[in-house]
Formats: structure tokens, C-alpha cells, sequence
């Protein structure tokens, strides 16, 4: 992060003590004169933490820390709330400016209304449009600089201007506010805004443990001259014994050359930060390295941070901020993270309370000075959770995260394009010429022949050069070890053309989506981040995970967990499992061991809304392709710890739902169990929920004399396939007929351009292992209003399991 100096007019001050303040009487508004921990609330170059408006923000800029904007620009709402506080500020306005800065009531109310100006009526002030005070007259100073500060504690608000009080006023004490900005007339200059609160009180005493516990070795941790000292043990997190919702926390760290460590934030009891809560990364790492979502302050494998003011070996000052659903760090006076989590595939799922913790990452490390001043209980500000416009890279990235995204309807069209090449001899092949507002989301090819180039909307040069081995490190990346098939989501405004060139033969397939007006769709840039900040990483570091035999997901989320007892199943018997009343969304499912999936004897039935039959019905295998062999890089599967089969496929119900397990061998099934995670409605979803698609498949056994390998009438959207394929007979795409027309871009000799490539593998969203083929189209699904139909070349089928979203 780079550091900056301001020069600028009105500086506004809210100066509060160490504690909460409550302040009776005029001119007891005290000032707090420690500066050490200051929370600038503006980064150099960004408008970070202030993009929660009702509008888009239009009109301002923000360049060396200082924020510009004329009247035509759009209000600004930041991140931010507080109760006791100190702000200043340096601000500066010109052509008959006028600033005004907002402070709104939690959760919804009007607020307080500040009018900054030169002339009459300067610092004039509402509560609620009622006027507090008219201000004064403030004349213009040298290049129109002017100073100012305002305290709030307890009862009194004080406000100065150029050094002189201009008043102190009563306010509420139990209101808490945020705070905007909005330009009334001609032109604003804002800088060097910066935050003070109570540093509340002590979470570590400085003499022993008290209040803290870990599931590690305690012994790891003590003690010594007021510090927090660890040497290194087991890897396990140091927790206060006390949970926290919404609270700052200030400490100062210091740790080894090369070290690790974290600071984690309301964990559940037996949860883990990094899946459960949130780790704040700690981290000493060249300064000159790029930022990533593992370097300090970064919320640990989902959000990397604005920038970086930590120093190696030295003891750094960390504030961090949670409010609702914010989370806002600061290293040494810098702001480095700011994110709404809401706003985030994984983050949303979090909890908002919990132990605070420190981590043993088996280096040594040192902490002081921990202190938490806590707030009300409460999501904050209404207005930073209102819908916005989505982002077409948030869309392509919560289908693959957050399945309950398909069931739901949003006017997306996918397609495929496909070429073959063989023994052709241009220089040059098309491989594909698209349409926009669109998203390239998968590649898949035979080889790595050629060289390809990538021309966004309409342009005569290329953005993307490169070899088709090199795709992986080039397009944007939202999946690991995804070297072939490619998944990506390659965005472009007006339409992508894709070339090869010196390729004899070879064959390609893209995946793409388009778009409705009311995503917004930003070209590819190279170089340039992709919006939302976060989303990719966040992607990214699910299929990582997914990918390891210790791997756990959300075993502590916030939703209803059922257990079925484990039960043993008699031959041509079935037996309800689990059932849930009511409306709700069940997030995964999981079974108690994977010895299950070693045959086709165990059948997994879910039935909803109490229907007569079953939304599927498929042998227990089917709905874990791959999983038998252990863990590998997807977003649907994952084994616990290598143990217990999970499916992450989202299956709403209006009426209640039932999964139920069936034996269709000859020998009992012992010890079944099974688990799921549902999120209940409440009434402000409930209508929605219940008004999803339906989670349903169909499961055909092989059979001879058919080519059609799916046939679905109804209105809905295919979302799998999972295919035992015939020996001796491979199967091919003779066409896909979506309503009764067909697609272009499907018919094929093989399957391997539609599970990825050739042979066995296991990817993101398809693979061909253990007798299985199988391909989830969780980017790119297909729509259809009356009918779909897949017919295959020969007549030879295997046994298949096809998954829809249907109304």
C-alpha cells in the first residue's frame, strides 16, 4: 500500500476516550489525542469501502488519496458504521461547492446531515431533516483550505471548524450511524479521512492465559512482559473463551522471518477459520510480492487484500472491523481490506459470531496490546445488503459455487462451438466467432497444435496470444489443475473471435453463455483485475481444497444439520432416511462411508413436496462419480477426510423432503447413514423458495435398439449427466435437440469433448473413472421450454442418471 501525505483544506475530527463515553453536559465532549490508531477510511487509488450507494457510482475519482467529485456525481455510502467515535478529515470545495457529509441511523433511519461550504451556514446541521444547527459563516482561506473536527460520545456531538468550536449539540446515545458523501453544488475535494474508536477493553491480560482456550497445545502459547508469545507446537489456534458478532479489534503482531500465522474471526466452537469462520492471514512475505489470496490480510483463500503496510520482523498494528457483514482491516494506518461478505460466494455462508483467535502456524510469534471494543448485534446499514446489478463474472462463479443459483430462471442462453480440423491446410482456422454481452466458460481441445489469438469486440488486434498449452495460465482461472478442459469465465461487451493458426489437426469446443441487459459484462483485460474482487480466488481455492483427503466443507454453517441413524437395509427393502417439514434449500448431502459406492446394491431416493414418487432415483454411485478412489479438484464431490461421500447439488422443497435408501442386492447394507444441511425459509424467502425448480432425475438402465440418451419433455434445465458407456461400442453426439430444434456445436464422433478430453480423469466438472463418465454443466446448463432431446450414434446404451432443475 502505498503511503501518501495529504494537503488538504477541512480537517473534521470526532475525538472519543479508551472507553465509551457518555458526555451530559456542553463541552464535555472529550478529545482523545493518541493517533496511533488511526483507520484511514480511503485508499489511494480506489473507491473501495464506499461502493454501497443505491446508484452505481458515477462522477467521482480517486487519485493519491483524494477523492474528487462535481455535483452530477452519484452519493457514496461507505462501509462503515460506529457509535462513539472521532473522524477527520481535509476537504476543499470550489465554484460555489457545497459537501455533504451523511450520517445515517442504524439500520435504516435518516440521520445526521452535515453541510460543508465557504459563506453562510457552514457546518449546519439535521437530525431527521430537523435542524440541530444553522452553522456559521466561513470564509475562504488561503487555496481554500479550511480545517475542522467533530466528536461524538455518549449524548454530545461537537463540531470545529478552522480550529474553532462552532457548536455542541445532543444526540441520542443508543443511535449508531454510518456515513456518506454527496456533492450539492459545484466541486469537492476529500482526503486524509480517517477514523478513531474507543480501543475498548482488554481480550488478553498480559499475565497468563485467562479466557482463552485452544484444542492444540496450550503450552505452545504464554506470557511474557505484557506479550503473547508462541513457540511453535501443532498448527492448532489459540480461541477466546468469549464469542463476538460485531466488534474492532486492535492488536500489534511480530513474528519470524518467513512466518505464518492468522488472526481468525467468529469461529464457532469446534469450527475451523479458514472453512467455517474467517482467517485474517498473517503473513512475512517480500513486500514486492504480488498480492494474492494468501497474503496478509487477506481473508484466507477467498479475498485478497486492497494492498499491503506490513513489515518484516517489526511489530505491525492491525485494527480490524466487524460490522454486519463487513469485515474492514488496517495495517499500520492503512486500509488493506474492505469487503462486504454478503457479496462473496463463500464468505456469505459464514457465521457473524464467534471466538477470536490466533494462529500457530509453526513459526514463532508475537502479539500485545489486544483489546476489543464491541457493538450492538446487527447486520448494520439495510442499505449495503440492497440488490444491485449482477456481475456477469458472479453469475458464471455462484452457478459453480452455490448450485440453488439454477434453479432458479435468469434469462442466460449457453451454447457450444465446436471445429474440427483434418489435414486442412489454411493458415488460419475460425474457431469460433461469438455474439456478446457474452462469456467463453470452458475449453476443451484433442492437442496442443498451433497458436491461438483471441480478438474482443470487433478489435483488429489480438488481446490473448498464445500456445494452447499456455490457456491455463492466460485465461482467467476459476478452477485448479485444469489444464484440459480449461475452465474459465472469458468475458467480452460485444463478441470474441477466437483463431488457430498452423494447426493440421486437431478439434476444439467452447462452452459460452449469453447474457441478459441486466448483467453487467466488462471485456477481457489483461492485467486489469476482474470484478467483483475475490470471486475467482474464491473459486479457485474451493477446488483446491476439494482436492485433499483432509478436506471438511462448512462442517459448521449456519443451518440445520439432520442426522439419520445409521440403519441396516434389508434386501428389496427401502427405508426413509432423513425427512424435513416445511420450505428450505438443502445444501449437501452426505452418507456416513464411501464403501457404499463399490456397487450399484445401495439406491439413494429423494422425494419432495410430498409427491408419490420419487425426484430421483439412481443407484448410490451415481450420485458420486469418482469419490471411490478419494478426493479430486471439482465443485460437486468431496469426501470428509477421505471418508464420507458429500454432493453438494442444491435441492429446494416447498412441502417437505425425504431421502430414503433402498437395497437392490442380495445381502443387507449395514451401518447406512446419511447427513444433510438445510437452510429453513423464512418469511421473507419463503415464497421464493418454494417457487424454484425442483431438483429431479431420471435413471435409465442400458438397453439396446434406442438412440436417445435423454428424452425430457416439461420446462427446466439440464444440469448432468452420469454414463456407464457400453464396451466395445463408443458412443458419440449425433445432435442435441433443445424444443425441437437443434444446437450447433454438439454433434460429435466421441463423448471426450463433452466429459473433457480422452481417457481417465477426473476435472472440475466432468471426468471418466471407476466405469463412470460424467459431466456437470453447472456454468453453461441447457434450457429448454418444451422438450430436450440427446441422441447418440449407435444403438448400444449404457445405464445413465440425467440431473434437470424442473418447474
Amino acid at each position: 500500500m502505498i503511503r501518501f501525505k495529504m494537503r488538504f483544506a477541512v480537517l473534521f475530527t470526532i475525538v472519543l476516550a479508551t472507553s465509551t463515553v457518555q458526555a451530559d453536559e456542553p463541552g464535555t465532549v472529550p478529545i482523545f489525542a493518541q493517533r496511533k490508531w488511526d483507520c484511514p477510511l480511503l485508499t489511494p487509488d480506489s473507491l473501495a469501502g464506499w461502493q454501497y450507494g443505491e446508484r452505481p457510482i458515477v462522477g467521482w475519482s480517486s487519485t493519491g488519496g483524494k477523492l474528487i467529485g462535481p455535483a452530477d456525481s452519484t452519493p457514496l455510502l461507505s462501509g462503515f458504521t460506529f457509535g462513539d467515535f472521532q473522524l477527520h478529515f481535509q476537504w476543499s470545495v470550489a465554484d460555489g461547492g457545497t459537501l455533504k457529509m451523511t450520517f445515517p441511523q442504524v439500520p435504516n433511519g435518516t440521520g445526521l446531515e452535515l453541510i460543508l461550504c465557504e459563506g453562510d451556514r457552514c457546518g449546519r446541521l439535521t437530525d431527521d431533516g430537523k435542524e440541530l444547527s444553522p452553522g456559521e459563516k466561513i470564509d475562504a482561506v488561503e487555496d481554500r483550505r479550511h480545517t475542522a473536527a467533530v466528536r461524538r460520545a455518549g449524548k454530545a456531538l461537537a463540531i470545529e471548524i478552522d480550529g474553532k468550536r462552532l457548536y455542541e449539540v445532543a444526540v441520542q446515545p443508543e443511535h449508531r450511524f454510518g456515513l456518506g458523501l454527496a456533492v450539492a453544488a459545484g466541486k469537492a475535494t476529500l482526503a486524509d479521512l480517517r477514523l478513531q474508536e474507543p480501543t475498548g477493553e482488554p481480550i488478553f491480560n498480559g499475565k497468563d492465559l485467562s479466557g482463552w482456550w485452544t484444542d492444540g497445545d496450550k503450552n505452545a502459547w504464554k506470557a511474557e512482559d505484557n506479550e503473547l508469545v508462541l513457540q511453535p507446537s501443532n498448527g492448532r489456534y489459540l480461541r477466546t473463551e468469549k464469542e463476538f458478532a460485531n466488534f474492532t479489534l486492535s492488536l500489534e503482531y511480530k513474528m519470524k522471518k518467513g512466518g505464518n500465522s492468522g488472526i481468525a474471526l467468529r469461529t464457532p466452537r469446534d469450527g475451523w477459520p479458514s472453512g467455517d469462520g474467517m482467517e485474517l492471514q498473517l503473513i512475512d512475505t517480500p513486500r514486492n510480492e504480488p498480492i494474492h489470496k494468501g497474503s496478509t490480510m487477506a481473508v484466507y483463500g477467498n479475498m485478497p487484500p486492497l494492498g499491503r503496510a506490513d513489515n518484516s520482523q517489526q511489530y505491525n498494528r492491525v485494527v480490524v472491523k466487524a460490522d454486519g457483514r463487513m469485515i474492514s482491516t488496517w495495517v499500520n494506518g492503512e486500509l488493506v481490506q474492505q469487503c462486504n461478505t454478503l457479496d462473496h460466494p463463500e464468505l456469505k455462508h459464514r457465521h457473524l459470531s464467534g471466538w477470536i483467535g490466533v494462529q500457530d502456524h509453526l513459526a514463532w510469534v508475537r502479539f500485545r496490546n489486544m483489546r476489543v471494543l464491541e457493538a450492538p448485534d446487527g447486520p448494520g446499514l439495510d442499505a449495503w445488503y440492497r440488490s444491485r446489478p449482477p456481475l456477469a463474472v458472479a453469475v458464471v462463479i455462484d452457478r459453480l459455487m452455490n448450485q440453488e443459483c439454477l434453479s432458479v430462471a435468469d434469462g442466460i442462453i449457453s451454447g457450444v462451438a465446436a471445429k474440427t480440423i483434418s489435414g486442412e491446410n489454411p493458415a488460419e482456422h475460425v474457431l469460433a466467432e461469438l455474439i456478446g454481452p457474452g462469456a467463453v466458460v470452458r475449453v476443451a481441445r484433442i492437442n496442443d497444435q498451433g497458436r491461438l489469438a483471441f480478438y474482443f469486440d470487433g478489435e483488429e488486434k489480438p488481446r490473448i496470444e498464445c500456445k494452447p498449452s499456455d490457456l491455463p495460465h492466460v485465461l482467467p482461472k476459476v478452477a485448479e489443475c485444469q489444464s484440459n478442459p480449461v475452465l474459465t469465465c472469458l468475458t467480452y461487451r460485444k463478441g470474441l473471435k477466437v483463431v488457430l493458426s498452423d494447426a493440421e489437426q486437431t478439434e476444439y469446443r467452447f462452452d459460452f453463455l449469453t447474457f441478459p441487459d441486466d448483467i453487467e459484462v466488462e471485456t477481457f483485460t489483461a492485467g486489469k483485475p476482474i470484478r467483483p474482487r475475490g470471486w475467482l480466488d474464491a473459486a479457485v481455492y474451493r477446488t483446491r481444497r476439494f482436492r485433499y483427503d483432509w478436506t471438511v466443507h462448512r462442517e459448521h454453517d449456519p443451518f440445520s444439520r439432520f442426522n439419520s441413524p445409521k440403519k441396516t437395509i434389508d434386501p428389496d427393502k427401502t427405508e426413509p432416511l432423513i425427512h424435513v417439514d416445511g420450505t428450505g434449500i438443502v445444501h449437501w448431502l452426505r452418507l456416513a462411508d464411501k464403501k457404499f459406492l463399490a456397487d450399484d446394491n445401495l439406491w439413494l431416493e429423494i422425494t419432495v413436496d410430498g409427491e408419490d414418487r420419487p425426484a430421483v432415483s439412481a443407484p448410490g454411485r451415481y450420485w458420486f462419480p469418482g469419490l471411490v478412489d478419494g478426493n479430486y479438484s471439482n465443485f460437486v464431490l468431496v469426501n470428509l477426510k477421505d471418508k464420507q461421500p458429500t454432493n453438494l447439488l442444491a435441492m429446494p422443497f416447498g412441502e417437505g423432503i425425504t431421502i430414503s435408501a433402498k437395497n437392490c442386492g442380495e445381502k443387507p447394507i449395514e451401518d447406512l447413514g446419511a447427513t444433510i444441511i438445510v437452510e429453513h425459509a423464512t418469511e421473507s424467502t419463503r415464497e421464493q423458495i418454494a417457487g424454484r425448480m425442483r431438483l429431479r432425475g431420471v435413471f435409465r438402465p442400458a438397453e439396446d435398439g434406442n438412440s436417445q440418451l435423454i428424452n425430457q419433455e416439461g420446462v427446466g434445465r439440464w444440469i448432468a449427466l452420469i454414463y456407464r458407456q457400453p464396451d466395445g461400442e463408443p458412443t458419440g453426439i449425433a445432435e442435441l435437440l433443445v424444443d425441437g430444434a437443434p444446437r450447433d456445436g454438439w454433434a460429435a464422433p466421441k463423448f471426450d469433448m463433452l466429459l473433457g478430453r480422452s481417457g481417465d480423469f477426473r476435472a472440475a466438472l466432468g471426468g471418466r473413472h471407476g466405469g463412470l463418465c460424467w459431466r456437470y454443466m453447472l456454468a453453461a446448463p441447457v434450457d429448454f421450454q418444451k422438450s430436450l432431446v440427446l441422441n447418440v450414434t449407435g444403438t448400444k446404451l449404457g445405464d445413465r442418471l440425467v440431473l434437470f432443475y424442473l418447474k
